[in-house]
């Protein structure tokens, strides 16, 4: 088949409200025991919104008043509480996510791993899901410091044969494929809204149907000529 995937991880491969939902609750109860929060509960909805952010974006958009001594202080709690939980076995992939890889991969599909998260969340991650031999590369926001997702993408993408196509499930991702004129596989499941996928060629309700979503389009005609033919358009679970 070849040609190069770019994928996503949160929402897309990796079901992070399992660490990231009691993490995140865990760190604004201590900012409301600090003084800096006031009491509040929040859906799992309202928490998904956030992933997919860099810390720094997520902080400035939800609590734009808090000192950035503080925001930072707290995104590393939520690091730290995220990383203790991996350890206990925490973390779940989605369903199918890495049979689905393994079937690209051996199709002859470079995989490419492309995430606002941090290095050592990166690392940590492929390693405890035995991912990192499935990837030909691996890139994450904290590789290039203050750029968005579509311009690293721009920096990378000499590196791998084309056709080059997107998966992810958020609007950081979209606006790679529109911005890279590539063809974009958007995941219903993950955490992204249907306005943040307006613009995907497929879209996939279950992880295993990127693969087949991956076979149709490489080689196609980017951006809207398999504007949402999708299996289903229904959300996942969360």
């Amino acid at each position: 088949m070849g040609g190069t995937v770019f994928f996503d991880y949160d929402g897309t491969l990796h079901n992070s409200m399992h660490l990231y939902g009691p993490a995140f609750r865990r760190a604004y109860a201590a900012l409301v025991t600090d003084g800096w929060a006031a009491p509040r509960t929040f859906s799992d909805e309202e928490i998904a919104s956030w992933l997919g952010y860099s810390p720094a974006a997520m902080w400035a958009s939800f609590m734009p008043e808090l000192p950035e001594a503080i925001w930072q202080r707290a995104s590393a709690a939520i690091g730290e509480e995220m990383r203790r939980l991996l350890a206990a076995g925490a973390g779940r992939l989605y369903p199918g996510a890495k049979a689905m890889l393994e079937s690209l991969r051996e199709e002859g599909c470079t995989l490419v791993f492309l995430s606002n998260c941090s290095g050592s969340y990166r690392d940590e991650h492929l390693a405890a899901f035995g991912l990192g031999g499935l990837f030909t590369g691996a890139w994450c926001a904290e590789d290039f410091e203050g750029l968005e997702k579509w311009q690293i993408y721009r920096q990378i993408c000499a590196r791998y044969p084309k056709p080059h196509l997107m998966v992810g499930d958020r609007h950081h991702d979209q606006e790679v494929a529109v911005r890279g004129n590539i063809p974009f596989v958007g995941c219903t499941y993950g955490f992204g809204t249907a306005d943040e996928l307006s613009r995907a060629d497929v879209l996939v309700s279950t992880a295993p149907e990127i693969a087949g979503a991956v076979r149709a389009l490489t080689g196609k005609p980017p951006m809207g000529a398999y504007l949402n033919t999708s299996v289903s358009t229904t959300a996942g679970s969360r």
